[in-house]
């Protein structure tokens, strides 16, 4: 929609005109109009006022640029910018495994599929659905119900009318497909041509792992709302689901993870304390270490909206006041009988004052750096 300026200055009350704020579209001047209308809470037509010029602006400004597509309760599609950086992209791009139901071992496959699942940033993360290929006259009506009952999308032929389909079979064909995703971009977003506006599907029948993680990356990016892979590899799925995840998230927020207490190798009263903020990439630095250690370990995420240590700390968004407020609510903390509390050590200078809001534990010094954490551990006996 158009801003509300670029509005008012064709509305009478711009040019100090005949009819200036006559109130007859109901608000009462030419400027509270052309808020309401830029935000969509009035139509243009409740003012007999407006020249033509404005009624053909806003009636090209209110074309979808990218139809919606839900299925599921997912969304596809429904894209407004041509870069991330222009504002966002708003719904990640589906991924679908391909399953021909002609084929006799198509179970064992979907068994496959089915139990893949993996964790990025705290949130799990399985495939969004499966195509179901060559399913005509075939019963597959309890299939399909399972499909459902397990959570994933079922995609048959008859649904692709409402996709804009396309299909690489080899690496060799990217640069041309992504040179023609590209240009129905623009034209459903640029140029608001509703020819180029349902969401774009594309089959990818590539078998070489690798050929299919590039292929994959570069239709993430640019600009696929939703992949049909047809053969499945878990390594290259987990790389782009990696890669969704940063192409589809806000620019400007950081990436964080839930602030709660994390779990490591079955841990008992006598396991590891660790302290660090919610900042995605500092998590699974620290995460990643623990789940390596031999013994068993808490982790304290404070919510420090989403920043790392350092910054945190700089910026007082993790105090002794927030972080010992969660180690005293955590139920799972209170049966440590060893109550060592390990903080990084760019906290250093909240020890003193950390050990006051938390006299029942010994705040500890930790390492500055996640990788550091093993050896410290062996070293120092915490």
């Amino acid at each position: 929609m158009l801003g509300a300026m670029e509005i008012f200055k064709y509305l009478p009350a711009s040019k100090k005109a005949e009819n200036s704020n006559c109130k007859a579209c109901g608000c009462p001047t030419c400027m509270m109009f052309s808020l309401k209308l830029s935000k969509g809470q009035i139509t243009i037509d409740k003012c007999p006022h407006t020249p033509l010029e404005l009624v053909e602006k806003v009636s090209e400004a209110v074309k979808i640029q990218q139809k919606t597509v839900e299925f599921g309760g997912k969304k596809f599609g429904g894209e407004k910018v041509m870069f991330r950086h222009e504002k966002t992209f708003i719904n990640p791009t589906g991924f679908f495994a391909s399953i021909d139901v002609s084929e006799p071992d198509y179970l064992e496959k979907y068994i496959r599929i089915r139990n893949f699942e993996i964790e990025v940033i705290g949130r799990a993360f399985k495939f969004d659905g499966i195509y179901i290929k060559n399913s005509e006259n075939l019963p597959i009506d309890n299939f399909i119900s399972q499909v459902r009952n397990d959570g994933f999308i079922p995609l048959q032929e008859s649904d692709l009318g409402l996709f804009q389909t396309f299909e690489i079979t080899s690496i060799a064909e990217t640069s041309k497909l992504i040179e023609k995703l590209t240009n129905v971009r623009y034209e459903a977003v640029v140029n608001r041509n509703e020819t180029y506006s349902d969401p774009i599907l594309t089959f990818v029948n590539a078998q070489n792992p690798l050929d299919i993680c590039a292929i994959g990356s570069s239709l993430v990016c640019k600009y696929s709302s939703v992949i049909v892979f047809d053969c499945v590899d878990e390594a290259v799925v987990s790389s782009l689901v990696t890669l969704r995840l940063n192409i589809f998230t806000d620019p400007e927020l950081p990436l964080k993870v839930d602030s709660k207490v994390y779990e490591f190798n079955n841990p008992n009263e006598n396991s590891l304390v660790f302290l660090t903020t919610n900042f995605a990439l500092t998590y699974f630095a620290v995460a990643n270490e623990l789940s390596q250690l031999k013994r068993s370990s808490y982790l304290v995420v404070t919510p420090s909206e989403g920043m790392s240590v350092l910054t945190a700390w700089s910026a007082e968004k993790i105090t002794a006041q927030i972080a010992s407020k969660i180690v005293r609510e955590s139920k799972v903390l209170e049966t440590i009988k060893n109550k060592k509390l390990i903080i990084p050590g760019y906290l250093a200078d909240l020890q003193e004052e950390l050990q006051e809001e938390l006299p029942e534990w010994e705040v500890i010094i930790g390492t500055k750096e996640a990788y550091q954490i093993p050896a410290a551990v062996r070293e120092y006996n915490w």
